[in-house]
């Protein structure tokens, strides 16, 4: 693999967020990780501030990002980080793009160019869109919490995507998402808040 997939490994592992065994929930009778995923499948448009916070091992100080996130059902997703350093990356169905970063070059990738970024790619697309079915060929999925304060845990089942993420938390409120942490296999951490528009279209 060519240096720009495993650049993209990295950003992806550091962008996203623990142990789990089957989906359960913890709320009134009714509600559970399918009724979550239907919650979330509703949503065709949203636009969100972020913040993010990542805890890189071989850093003395943590990492402070901030920026915008876009979303429009069911496959396209950016991300523009405004500072310290600009950035934008973009999914736009299988294809991704970077630009910007500390190099100041655009990057393009194939989702399908390693099963890695796929497997990373799916985990944030499918908890977006509600596809449960594809969460779960990627994840173990653990649902704990209640529709109102609910917390998504996702583990890899394959080894090679395990290689690179830990584990992934959402946690979130009915169809909205406030925090991606994501840990790392090497040990860094990313934490990240959002904060949607009110003016979101659902």
């Amino acid at each position: 693999m060519n240096m720009r997939p495993k650049l993209l490994l990295l950003w992806l592992c550091l962008m996203l967020a623990a142990s789990a065994t089957h989906a359960t929930a913890q709320s009134a009778p009714g509600w559970g990780l399918e009724p979550l995923m239907h919650d979330l499948a509703q949503t065709q448009s949203a636009s969100a501030h972020f913040t993010e916070r990542k805890i890189i091992h071989l850093l003395t100080a943590p990492l402070l990002a901030s920026g915008t996130l876009t979303y429009t059902a069911p496959d396209y997703l950016r991300k523009t980080t405004t500072s310290p350093v600009p950035e934008d990356f973009v999914l736009d169905h299988n294809t991704i793009t970077i630009t910007g970063g500390p190099d100041n070059q655009t990057h393009h990738f194939a989702v399908g160019d390693d099963p890695r970024i796929g497997g990373l790619v799916e985990g944030i697309r499918a908890t977006l869109a509600g596809d449960l079915p594809t969460l779960e060929r990627f994840y173990t999925v653990q649902l704990n919490g209640t529709a109102t304060d609910w917390q998504l845990n996702l583990l890899p089942r394959n080894a090679n995507l395990a290689h690179f993420i830990k584990w992934i938390l959402i946690r979130g409120s009915q169809g909205q998402i406030s925090t991606i942490d994501t840990a790392s296999s090497n040990g860094d951490l990313s934490e990240m808040s959002i904060t949607e528009d009110q003016s979101n279209a659902r």
